[in-house]
């Protein structure tokens, strides 16, 4: 017993020190983005002279933050929700199609996985610009939502198929078709993978810089608006330091909002499966 709660302490604090260590640069850059540049550049781990918010008032009046906001808030959610219908109608029809073929399909999906962005970056852009997708935000909407299929068709499969199956026959017996059979049986018993899709894949979204800056061209989502403080000369760290600070906040608190589904929506859909 006694070495069980030394081992237990021993993995607690090498926890708490691997968390500090992963911690320090978030630390380091909120109290930046409360500096002068000046401070900064002559000593970019102490504390500043006086907490002012001038910085960040500088960076929602520039950047147009609200603007930028906005427009984040919409490919984030758009992408999600169309990636959500997508892959939970194809995660479903997989795990209860009962054929070789579904099981090549759901191979060809995992395979995506493993296929580096940037050898497809090229192709992709050709064929966003052929089909009128550059330089419109329903465009990223579509492209991410094709990109981030493959994971979530995976995790859904694995949690239909531990779903029992008798709830449907059931459903099916007093007359109900397979439209209302996904909606009313299959949609409430998969939330939890719907939560947890949604939060991994709400963290690439928001934070994602090239694939914005290769289809839009223009800084009018978050990431890309924080380079309007990156110069060929001139960089202003304290105002990207409150900029990144700004932007990080919201994601913050959907992922503590989300967050408890995250390991039970996982392990139901990857293990159980």
């Amino acid at each position: 017993m006694k070495k069980k709660i030394q081992k237990n302490t021993g993995v607690t604090l090498a926890t708490f020190f691997a968390a500090l260590i992963y911690f320090f640069p978030v630390f380091i850059a909120v109290i930046n983005s409360f500096k002068t540049k000046g401070e900064i550049l002559s000593s970019a781990i102490s504390f500043p002279k006086a907490f002012s918010l001038e910085n960040y008032k500088v960076v929602i009046e520039t950047a147009d933050f609200i603007h930028v906001f906005f427009n984040s808030c919409l490919v984030t959610g758009g992408s999600i929700l169309l990636n959500l219908l997508v892959s939970s109608l194809a995660g479903y029809a997989l795990a209860r199609w009962n054929s070789r073929w579904s099981k090549f399909i759901t191979l060809l999906f995992l395979s995506s996985m493993f296929v580096p962005f940037h050898t497809i970056m090229i192709t992709l852009l050709t064929t966003a610009k052929l089909l009128n997708l550059v330089g419109h935000i329903y465009g990223l909407i579509f492209i991410y939502c094709g990109l981030q299929c493959s994971i979530p068709i995976f995790l859904i499969q694995g949690f239909v198929k531990a779903l029992p199956i008798e709830l449907e026959e059931a459903a099916k017996i007093d007359g109900c078709g397979m439209i209302k059979l996904f909606g009313i049986i299959a949609i409430p018993l998969i939330k939890p993978i719907l939560a947890t899709i949604s939060i991994l894949n709400a963290l690439w979204t928001w934070n994602d810089y090239l694939l914005p800056y290769l289809i839009l061209g223009k800084p009018i989502t978050i990431p890309l608006s924080q380079m309007y403080f990156y110069g060929q000369y001139n960089q202003q760290w304290h105002l990207i330091m409150a900029g990144f600070v700004v932007s990080t906040i919201p994601i913050i608190i959907f992922f503590l909002i989300m967050q408890k589904h995250i390991v039970n929506g996982i392990s139901a859909g990857a293990v159980k499966g």
